[in-house]
């Protein structure tokens, strides 16, 4: 029998051709459907690291909300319960921006470069003026030591636009609910709260790709040997191992509070103590929450221009310069960085993601309360 990788290559022919007016229903197009239906299963590998990145972030605001002042704990535990009634579309909502918008080129990325040229080109960003992030953040801690940090960089297509994309969501599900709250019940232009949830499972799926290092490198890592979809694939693989899923309702199975259920008690589970799951709850336990997006981002957009610029820095520590498609192999893509290992790379990637994903839901979400509560009309007094 092939191994798995001879069917993924076939399934990607079979993406190009299975809608090919030329191709008739014969066993030949029924061996194509197969194809495509095997790249569908390997890709729902990465549907449920979505889904666990976005309840792993309202599980960090359920958990450290008494670090919130006391108006701001009622927004959080709104939010907690909004989501929590529509947590099982969850795992098909945030893998919507890959399984049928399909928008990768250009709105899951914002591909930077070392810019080399003395001076640099009118375009450039200078070291000081990369926008910065909050000091608890571990892309930023261990951005300082990149060896690209002291270099001007750029972005290398303008078409490329994760920030704009990220903002114009996040807006998009405020003014969803300014629509509903403005509408009468049942009226035709007022959005349901499935399809507000929808934007908001969405721009969950956009947020956490800004915090992959290569979706901020402009080497071509999906090309070759796609270290890119193997870096990702041991994300994936860590949360099948440790949490129970509901395959055939793609979804996970839950705890008593909602929340993806552990697949065992990983109290003294040896395994689960080196994993970096278990590090990214340990810091995510230690960091106290707070909803700043860092000195000087006012908004979204400012917000995810400062991940980008980080996680741009720690891909080029975990792959140091020189390295590239044709030269990082199946057997050395993890160990190039001899001060930076997988373990590391994998903790800042994953719990600055939860903690990004918290920090943009509760103020998208205090920002619609807030207005919400400035136009209700105050009670009449009695005379």
């Amino acid at each position: 029998m092939p191994p798995l990788s001879f069917y993924v290559v076939e399934a990607v022919k079979a993406k190009k051709v299975l809608n090919c007016p030329q191709l008739s229903l014969t066993n030949n197009r029924n061996r194509y459907k197969l194809f495509a239906a095997v790249l569908e299963e390997v890709g729902t590998m990465k549907k449920f690291s979505h889904a666990w990145l976005a309840f792993m972030a309202i599980k960090r605001l359920d958990d450290k909300k008494q670090d919130l002042g006391k108006n701001d704990q009622k927004h959080a535990v709104s939010l907690k319960k909004w989501f929590m009634e529509h947590k099982d579309k969850v795992t098909q909502g945030a893998w919507f921006p890959d399984s049928l918008i399909r928008d990768m080129a250009d709105k899951h990325v914002l591909k930077l470069a070392p810019d080399d040229k003395v001076p640099p080109k009118k375009d450039s960003i200078l070291p000081g003026e990369r926008k910065k992030l909050p000091k608890e953040y571990l892309i930023f801690k261990y951005g300082k030591d990149s060896p690209v940090r002291g270099q001007a960089f750029r972005v290398t297509d303008p078409n490329d636009n994760l920030p704009d994309r990220c903002e114009s969501l996040a807006e998009a599900v405020i003014d969803q609910l300014k629509v509903q709250e403005n509408e009468e019940k049942g009226s035709p232009v007022s959005p349901t709260d499935n399809q507000v949830a929808l934007w908001l499972f969405m721009l969950s799926h956009y947020v956490a790709d800004a915090h992959v290092p290569v979706h901020c490198d402009a080497r071509p890592f999906s090309d070759g040997k796609d270290i890119h979809g193997k870096l990702e694939k041991v994300w994936d693989d860590e949360i099948r191992k440790y949490y129970r899923l509901n395959e055939q309702e793609t979804r996970f199975l839950y705890d008593t509070k909602g929340y993806p259920k552990p697949a065992k008690d990983l109290t003294d589970d040896e395994s689960y103590k080196n994993s970096f799951l278990k590090a990214v709850a340990d810091e995510l336990d230690t960091r106290k929450y707070k909803h700043s997006f860092g000195t000087g981002n006012k908004n979204v957009w400012d917000f995810m221009n400062a991940i980008c610029h980080n996680s741009y820095l720690i891909s080029y520590r975990f792959f140091p310069p020189g390295y590239g498609p044709d030269n990082v192999t199946t057997q050395n893509w993890k160990t190039l960085a001899p001060d930076f290992s997988l373990h590391e790379v994998s903790t800042a990637a994953l719990a600055d993601a939860i903690d990004s994903i918290s920090r943009v839901w509760f103020r998208v979400w205090r920002r619609y309360e807030k207005w919400a509560k400035k136009r209700k009309p105050k009670p009449m007094q009695n005379p």
